[in-house]
């Protein structure tokens, strides 16, 4: 099977392909396309700006950089790969996505993969593209579907009462969050750990999941997936203050420092360390 793998430029990208890839032995990976889109309100909502440091500029923009330019042998001694060590470990292109414009359209046109697997990529794919690969695109979605389409899905989970996250997996269709589910995991709530922990691990518990659907493909069984009630679907964009004063008020913290330095501990090979860091900012 040629399968192209689609994440975000992200922590969270970069620990789901750390465990996708690995699984994916026996099948030509094509490449793996990282999504980098700001959105504005991630520019004005503290509690967004905060997350983007975390997530984003700290891992990719400070620390990735710096194990990048470790001698390589050194920096494959580390547990999980940079995306550029992602890139020489399983001998893959890996590209920036910052538009998925004409150009790029036409690229993945060309590419011609099997099957495509997304997860926390941030571009929308058009109608045309969809029909490119020709088992479909296949979406992992950080909340339980119908119910929770759209954005900060484990955000609007724990704020709603939800006992647990969940893991969904679907086709992709010219909708948004709406294609027929294969799959729905769930995971408990756990309100004395953080949210960006619990979002972490969420999207690895499709891996096993995408795998059967990759073996019923290669077969010629596609799974046709169960069609969403739509009736249930509750959409949402990007999140307000109110919303996590919400999660503040129920004792979740978005970060903490040890459990921080914990995740990023896995990208450094033995022997370094990183330095303290700073006190939670909420």
């Amino acid at each position: 099977m040629r399968i192209l793998v689609c994440t975000k430029l992200d922590l969270h990208g970069a620990h789901f392909a750390n465990r996708l890839l690995p699984a994916l032995a026996g099948h030509e990976v094509l490449g793996l396309w990282l999504a980098d889109k700001e959105r504005p309100a991630e520019g004005h909502i503290e509690a967004l700006t905060e997350l983007r440091f975390i997530e984003h500029q700290l891992p990719v923009e400070l620390l990735f950089p710096l194990i990048d330019a470790l001698p390589v042998q050194l920096a494959e001694g580390a547990r999980d790969a940079t995306f550029a060590g992602l890139g020489r470990r399983h001998r893959i292109p890996v590209e920036t996505i910052t538009a998925f414009d004409a150009p790029t359209r036409a690229r993945f046109a060309a590419l011609a993969p099997d099957l495509v697997i997304v997860a926390r990529f941030s571009h929308l794919f058009d109608r045309a593209s969809i029909t490119v690969p020709r088992h479909g695109i296949l979406n992992v979605h950080p909340g339980r579907l119908p119910e929770l389409a759209g954005l900060h899905a484990p955000l609007r989970a724990v704020i709603g009462g939800a006992d647990a996250f969940g893991c969904s997996i679907h086709w992709i269709t010219p909708g948004i969050d709406d294609g027929p589910l294969l799959g729905v995991i769930d995971q408990p709530i756990d309100l004395a750990d953080t949210l960006l922990d619990q979002t972490t691990t969420l999207y690895p518990l499709a891996i096993p999941t995408l795998l059967t659907v990759i073996e019923a493909c290669a077969a010629g069984h596609r799974p046709p997936g169960t069609p969403q009630d739509l009736r249930l679907r509750r959409y949402a964009s990007m999140p307000g203050e109110a919303h996590f004063t919400a999660l503040r008020q129920l004792g979740m913290r978005l970060w903490q420092p040890d459990a921080l330095a914990s995740r990023l501990k896995g990208f450094l090979p033995p022997g370094i360390a990183l330095p303290p860091l700073p006190g939670a900012l909420r």
